[in-house]
């Protein structure tokens, strides 16, 4: 009697884990973000990108989402703040990137080439065209 208290116990657990392990598992890819490196040339962290022209890094920290995108030599080019469904730029990298967000949307670059580096359910980070005209637009998830 007192084995199969120990099994249904053991099994209310497990039962009880599987949501937030299925939550853990498919946000970002699988992959869990980094705590701190934010602002860092070479953040000690997974490489989200799904654009092999950059490296894309995710962070989390008290319920905020940071999206940091840098060119292969390793430069901040743009840092995308995220909580609920409100985006915002932060200052960072040597760069003043042009960013096109939800809700304060920029001109993109007459027929510039779509690159995506980034898609998630929630939402997609793209860059249209290249070089200083270049434009990174978060556009609305699939």
């Amino acid at each position: 009697m007192r084995i199969s208290y120990v099994r249904s116990a053991v099994g209310a657990v497990v039962l009880a884990a599987i949501p937030m392990l299925a939550v853990a598992q498919s946000d970002f890819h699988g992959r869990p973000l980094a705590q701190r490196g934010l602002g860092q040339s070479n953040p000690a962290t997974l490489n989200l990108s799904q654009d092999p022209n950059w490296l894309l890094y995710g962070f989390q920290r008290d319920g905020i989402f940071y999206f940091q995108v840098n060119d292969l030599a390793g430069r901040v080019q743009v840092i995308i703040g995220k909580t609920d469904d409100v985006f915002w730029v932060l200052p960072a990298g040597d760069s003043p990137a042009k960013v096109s967000l939800p809700t304060q949307q920029v001109a993109l670059p007459t027929n510039a080439v779509r690159s995506l580096v980034y898609r998630s359910e929630e939402f997609s980070l793209v860059v249209y065209g290249v070089g200083a005209g270049a434009v990174w637009a978060v556009e609305a998830g699939e």
